[in-house]
């Protein structure tokens, strides 16, 4: 059996495998990770404009340079170490810490701070404040107005009146109660220049700000109270230290996956370039595996937490990555071929953007693009706020499985049989059920209650994504002047990442934040279905004005390509750069 495994292609094959086992949980779980440290769904949404831009520009810029120097397979490594280093990072990141008003309340030998919801506290953040036979020392930062009568003394002096005075308040999570909607907890220590116990006049009442470090229970606790919001100094940088690691490893997976797959054509030779999806089938096995053994694993070593360790993907991801160096140090690349007479790709984008359909294509790619941006960025936020709804405490292990039915029940199936479906019912008519099936899902989405049902509704992602991609690539093909398919291709991943996924993500993080998830989704849905009927005007146009293909003195024909032929087209257009 071992005799057949041709040797030259095994380290390709192990680099898809690895490289996929490492990034795949690292890409499904980021943006929940961007929500346990406190960042809004505006926020993850601006920076999931702002990556696939990145990606786009770090292409072409550092192919470039490969050529140049020849040195394709160093800048490939050296960007998988880069990548690395930029998503293990994000695990040093400290959550944003959260600043709520809370009243402090002194009377004689008993003093507590009362603390009051906006609407009223969840039962999730209750439960881990208000905990039964534990005790657990906190310590938080006050910064207190001086009271107008009475006295309180810290370090032994007296507080001015009106003053701001700040001071560290230990307290014991044992002795907290709720007292109707508020909480109050009972102070034993006050911390400024010495710890003392509290001493202050009697029935002392003030307004205080206060933030509690490194502690996620408490930080709910206030992000759910009173004019709460975000700690500004500190969030800040968060933000920063967030959206450079997250672009630095978005540029570092372009770079790594453009380069191996034309390691990947190179090795398989023009003879063998159908086997592609072979070699890449690998990938997809990595992703699945490990995405599902990854929600697992994260809710296994949450047990008996308020928040969900994700240390394991982090780990995951270097163990892999490193394996996957150490793989990909064994490649083999023989020198490309370059073209002597390759034309002006100004002039080539000017040929095919004047095409009337190359136009109405676009429009189906930015809508396609949106709706896509929905499931990458946002599903498994939506999803988490469900799970916590219908009491799901295992919601990793069920996004694992939500990945596991995309991958091998949605995507792989659909890609394979995408040829057959596309010669049957044409371009169009797939393209229109691609934004159908988007609208139909988004609108299931937003009606359930129980999270589990989100594995039926997964295998929507076949008819949708599945069929986005092989459809999209085999179009561009079609609708492409002569000599000008590299062009297309490139065109194509531009306007549907560049602005669909870059414009969806703005826009549902932003009304996500104004008006929740079901609203969003619903919104969504109506949107697929606009943009449909659009796209559906602007064909019958066309008809009418015959601006075909074939009417504009074109004579080249669709390849109704299976996963190897489809994916081969896709990235024709980094082969020219190699």
């Amino acid at each position: 059996m071992l005799q057949n495994v041709n040797k030259e292609l095994a380290p390709i094959k192990s680099h898809y495998f690895l490289f996929n086992a490492a990034t795949g949980p690292m890409v499904q779980f980021l943006p929940t990770i961007g929500k346990q440290l406190g960042f809004s769904a505006t926020v993850i949404g601006t920076i999931y404009t702002v990556l696939p831009i990145s990606g786009l520009i770090a292409k072409p810029l550092f192919g470039g340079l490969a050529d140049k120097f020849k040195l394709h397979k160093t800048i490939f490594l050296i960007f998988e170490a880069i990548l690395a280093i930029a998503f293990f990072s994000i695990y040093f990141i400290p959550e944003i810490d959260k600043n709520a008003k809370v009243t402090l309340i002194c009377d004689k030998d008993v003093s507590y701070l009362e603390i009051c919801p906006q609407i009223e506290f969840s039962k999730k953040v209750l439960s881990a404040v208000i905990l039964e036979n534990i005790h657990a020392n906190i310590v938080c930062q006050l910064s207190c107005k001086g009271v107008s009568h009475g006295f309180l003394e810290l370090s032994g002096k007296n507080i001015s009146t009106n003053s701001t005075f700040e001071f560290g308040a230990g307290f014991d999570v044992y002795q907290d109660l709720l007292m109707k909607n508020c909480v109050n907890v009972r102070l034993h220590t006050f911390l400024d220049d010495t710890a003392h116990v509290p001493v202050c006049g009697d029935q002392l009442r003030t307004w205080c700000t206060a933030i509690c470090h490194n502690n996620s229970a408490f930080n709910h606790l206030l992000q759910e109270a009173k004019d709460s919001q975000s700690d500004m100094k500190h969030s800040t940088y968060q933000f920063h230290l967030f959206l450079w690691a997250a672009i630095i490893s978005w540029i570092g997976m372009a770079v790594v996956v453009s380069i191996a797959d034309a390691i990947c054509f190179d090795l398989l030779g023009n003879e063998k370039r159908n086997d592609y999806g072979k070699q890449k089938m690998w990938g997809s096995l990595g992703f699945g595996i490990f995405g599902i053994s990854a929600g697992y694993l994260i809710d296994l070593s949450s047990k008996g937490q308020y928040e969900k360790d994700y240390t394991s993907i982090f780990y995951i991801m270097l163990v892999a990555m490193f394996a996957d160096i150490l793989v990909s140090a064994t490649l083999k690349k023989k020198n490309p071929e370059c073209s002597a007479d390759e034309p002006s790709l100004f002039r080539e984008l000017l040929s095919v953007i004047k095409e009337g359909r190359v136009l109405v294509f676009a429009w189906w790619c930015i809508g396609a693009g949106m709706c896509t941006a929905v499931i990458w960025n946002f599903l498994f936020w939506y999803s988490e706020d469900i799970a916590a709804t219908s009491h799901v405490t295992w919601s990793k292990t069920l996004q694992g499985l939500m990945t596991g039915v995309q991958c091998f029940l949605g995507e792989l199936p659909f890609n394979f049989v995408s040829g057959k479906i596309l010669k049957k019912l044409g371009h169009v008519n797939v393209m229109s059920l691609v934004l159908l099936i988007y609208a139909i899902r988004f609108m299931a989405y937003s009606i359930i209650s129980n999270a589990w049902l989100f594995l039926i509704f997964e295998l929507l992602h076949g008819p949708s994504f599945g069929l986005c991609w092989p459809t999209m690539v085999s179009y561009g093909d079609k609708v492409t002047p002569s000599g000008t398919k590299a062009t297309m291709q490139g065109f194509i991943g531009a306007v549907f990442e560049g602005i669909g996924v870059a414009s969806g993500s703005f826009i549902c993080g932003w009304l996500l934040d104004s008006y929740g998830g079901v609203a969003t989704l619903r919104t969504f849905s109506v949107g697929a279905l606009l943009w449909l009927s659009i796209f559906w005007l602007m064909e019958l146009l066309l008809r009418k004005l015959k601006a075909y293909p074939l009417y504009r003195g074109h004579n080249h024909l669709a390849n109704y390509a299976n996963p190897d032929d489809a994916i081969l087209m896709t990235i024709s257009q980094e082969l020219q750069t190699y």
